[in-house]
């Protein structure tokens, strides 16, 4: 509403559409007040025991724990200072997500993506469980993983979005809550990344290597611009149960958030982070994402790695002259110390067995000293294989005439596509982070993407090893062709067979954003000519990432379609087990594959060639699915889609009141509401039944999607708020039940209120000349002003009737704002006044 007055107007504000401002981004030694960690609900032991270890440290000590050394040329890729004489070591930090790299005689797992795939909880803490047995036995104290929710994957053309969960943020959430939860039980530090808003490769710069694009030089990294309603209901979810689950480290990212860089925005460390989600941990920056000294200290970071260029001897400098405050670098170094002691590992943990350098190429030696080729693989393969399995998703099956899957009537069977052999050069083409070249170079079967996600493999089990070693029991000919790019030998090979399998892939890596979404190295072409001379075409898709497959899916002849995503180095017996029918598929999609590229959102990817690079998420939280909902957008496959070789019928779904306390969480948040009780109170529970009505056992994960009104939100059209994955007989009929928090039911985030589950209808705005005195002042002022009476006389009134539409009682926060005519040099909108009410 807007209501001339005097060349100025007055707005009723009562949405969340304002941004994170960039004018309050920087903290001051004049200014910075904390906030300093205490130990939150869960550390208070580990707490007193750093108080009192610091307590002992001189100043140089104390930065030796907060800065890194040796540049990643020590054992390990990151490395701080020790302090023997108080029993503190150097902290070996190591990637990551899909398990240690770069090291030999260790597991290369599963990506994120592909266990959040299986919407299995069980298996994404046994995974991450596994993961940590593994960097322990290695001595790393701090595992880089998991990839929480930067990128979250708000455009499938990101480069990384394969070493995250999902796209949605609730899976994503629940798969950093275990995930976190697995590592940390098991001794090792969590580093949940990369905190915030890093959702492209393309300008992310790194401080020591800024890029150039198109012969220009680019100082500065990509800004990523969101409001805080955005902020809080998308991005920042699965870093929220990342603290819940008590990580003991965040890494800060290479982007900038509003215009400040990423490890020095007082507003989303200290104030959120630190402050609003009470995180008791210590933020780290990812390698060489500092770009100063005091912004980076007073902004909220408390570790930078790997040490060139920044802290150090600077730091011991700015604490003495008093431009960090000495209580600053003490709580830097309580938040290092706390989850060390709180995990136990000042308590017998291993030492470092292995040298980083140089592991993954071609000339590596097994006496590279410092290396002990510890074997810390146990029988994880067994977890890698049932997670490649379990995450399987079947996209199309067509059994008429036999054909699909499974493959029990198939005598000559022909192979294709160099994704179902090995890398010809070896496994250590690629080196230790998968960095294999593009372009039709034949790199093998993709089991990982690239980059310090990947983890170097001990071996990989082919998908043509894996359908080969079924030969035998099925009475099985097998042929194969492990070319992509001889189309006429494909074609004779495809004539002969009764089944053809199609392996094509897409590889995604760090530092690289993606072109386009299509399938690789002349995919597209080998499955539609393989298509046209096979009438039981079976496609199998390596990728961890969206493809687009409308150029060839509803071909007549392609029976079924199968996404595989980036299974670890079990992927050739996995995937046998899918086409044989040893396996009942049950996976689901992740993310929403689109029929056309121009079907997600635009503004995906921002590649313009400028010095100063923002891109504005201007779709707000419709991000994969939910874009496609509020669009009326039809999609090829639908988020949380996956066939099945039975079906399953649902029965009896009932929603009750359930009020209780929570029960989960490790730390508490601080993070403001409204309501009643906490945001983590139990309020509802939905049950309902699942019937397995096919002929064989099956899977199946039930999924839960709230929505409101349209017209008392702006939220998307529905949201995923529960999952529950049961295995069912033929025959059999289970129980799934969904437990919603009061976080869950609720549908937006305002400023200066926080999370809010009911919803307000304002009417009848009227505005009064209402001249008097003023009603309120102790001491008058003899502020000079040019109008008649003085500045505090009442000058109009505002008045409005507000109802509370939603479903419970509570609070509203009215706020008027003043906005002026363009031609001022005011601000946009500046607050006037406000009004806090309690509403049945």
């Amino acid at each position: 509403m807007r209501s001339s007055l005097f060349a100025a107007s007055l707005a009723l504000y009562f949405d969340a559409s304002l941004a994170l401002s960039g004018g309050r981004r920087q903290a001051t030694n004049s200014t910075w007040s904390g906030p300093l960690a205490d130990g939150g609900s869960a550390w208070k032991d580990a707490f007193a025991r750093a108080k009192e270890v610091v307590s002992q440290m001189t100043l140089e000590e104390k930065v030796s724990i907060t800065t890194g050394v040796g540049s990643g040329s020590n054992l390990c890729a990151g490395n701080t200072g020790a302090v023997p004489r108080l029993n503190i070591p150097a902290f070996c930090l190591q990637d990551g997500p899909a398990g240690v790299r770069p090291a030999d005689f260790a597991s290369q797992f599963p990506a994120q993506v592909t266990v959040a795939a299986t919407w299995d909880r069980e298996l994404i803490y046994e995974r991450a469980a596994a993961i940590a047995d593994e960097f322990k036995g290695k001595g790393v104290h701090v595992a880089l993983a998991p990839v929480t929710g930067g990128p979250l994957g708000r455009s499938p053309l990101g480069g990384r979005n394969w070493e995250g969960f999902s796209a949605d943020p609730y899976l994503s959430s629940i798969g950093s809550y275990i995930t976190v939860k697995g590592i940390q039980d098991r001794g090792v530090v969590a580093t949940s990344k990369h905190y915030s808003l890093y959702e492209q490769e393309t300008y992310r710069n790194q401080r020591l290597f800024p890029p150039r694009y198109n012969g220009t030089y680019h100082p500065l990294p990509i800004s990523s611009d969101v409001d805080d309603a955005t902020f809080h209901e998308t991005y920042l979810l699965s870093f929220v149960e990342a603290v819940r689950a008590g990580t003991g480290s965040i890494m800060c990212s290479y982007n900038r958030v509003n215009g400040s860089h990423a490890c020095e925005d007082d507003y989303t460390l200290n104030q959120i982070l630190k402050g609003e989600l009470d995180y008791q941990g210590y933020v780290m920056s990812d390698w060489y994402a500092q770009w100063t000294n005091v912004g980076a200290a007073l902004g909220g970071m408390d570790m930078t790695m790997p040490g060139t260029g920044f802290w150090g001897t600077d730091l011991v400098a700015l604490v003495n002259n008093g431009t960090v405050p000495v209580n600053r670098l003490d709580d830097m170094v309580h938040r290092i110390l706390m989850p060390y002691y709180a995990l136990g590992q000042d308590k017998g943990f291993p030492s470092v067995q292995y040298n980083t350098s140089g592991i993954g190429s071609q000339t590596y030696l097994a006496l590279n000293p410092g290396n002990t080729n510890v074997n810390v693989q146990g029988d994880h393969y067994k977890l890698i294989r049932k997670i490649g399995e379990e995450s399987t998703t079947l996209l199309k099956n067509v059994r008429s005439n036999g054909g699909g899957i499974p493959l029990k009537k198939s005598k000559f069977v022909a192979v294709f596509g160099q994704d179902a052999g090995p890398n010809p050069d070896g496994l250590l083409y690629c080196g230790s982070d998968n960095r294999c070249t593009a372009g039709h170079t034949n790199n093998g079967t993709n089991s990982v993407g690239g980059g310090s996600g990947a983890a170097y493999a001990p071996y990989i089990i082919t998908p043509l090893e894996g359908i080969q070693s079924r030969t035998a029991a099925n009475e099985t000919q097998v042929n194969w062709m492990l070319n992509d790019w001889d189309l006429e030998t494909a074609r004779t090979n495809a004539l002969i067979a009764d089944t053809s399998i199609v392996f094509t892939y897409a590889y995604q890596t760090e530092s690289l954003d993606r072109d386009n979404l299509t399938a690789w190295s002349n995919g597209d072409a080998l499955i539609k000519t393989v298509a046209a001379e096979c009438n039981n075409t079976i496609v199998v898709i390596h990728s961890g990432q969206q493809i687009l497959m409308d150029d060839w899916v509803e071909h007549p002849n392609i029976t079924a379609v199968i996404f595989a995503y980036y299974p670890g180095q079990e992927t050739g017996n996995a995937i046998a087990s899918i086409l044989y029918g040893e396996v009942n598929p049950s996976g689901k999609l992740p993310f929403t594959i689109a029929k056309s590229a121009s079907d997600y959102p635009p503004n995906g990817i921002f590649t313009e060639n400028v010095t100063d690079p923002h891109i504005v998420f201007e779709e707000g939280n419709l991000v994969d699915y939910r874009w496609f909902d509020a669009k009326n957008i039809t999609p090829r496959f639908e988020f949380g889609f996956g066939l099945s070789l039975t079906t399953f019928d649902y029965d009896n779904v009932k929603i009750q009141s359930t009020p209780g306390k929570p029960t989960d969480g490790i730390q508490l948040t601080k993070e403001p509401f409204d309501g009643n009780g906490t945001l983590y109170d139990v309020a509802y529970t939905v049950t309902a039944s699942i019937k397995n009505s096919g002929s064989i056992n099956g899977c199946e994960v039930a999924q839960l999607y709230l929505s409101y009104p349209a017209s008392q939100t702006t939220q998307p059209v529905r949201s995923l708020r529960g999952f529950d994955k049961q295995c069912l007989n033929k025959g059999e009929t289970k129980t799934v039940t969904f437990k919603f928090d009061a976080k869950n039911v609720t549908p937006r985030f305002e400023l200066g209120l926080g999370m809010s589950y009911r919803t307000f209808n304002y009417s009848n705005i009227e505005l009064q000349s209402t001249c008097g005195k003023p009603t309120d002042g102790v001491q008058l002022t003899k502020k000079p002003f040019d109008g008649n009476a003085t500045l505090y006389d009442i000058a109009y009134t505002i008045t409005t009737s507000i109802t509370n539409t939603g479903s419970v009682p509570g609070y509203e926060v009215v706020q008027l704002y003043l906005s002026y005519p363009a031609q001022t040099n005011q601000p946009l909108r500046s607050l006037r006044g406000f009004d806090k009410l309690y509403l049945k």
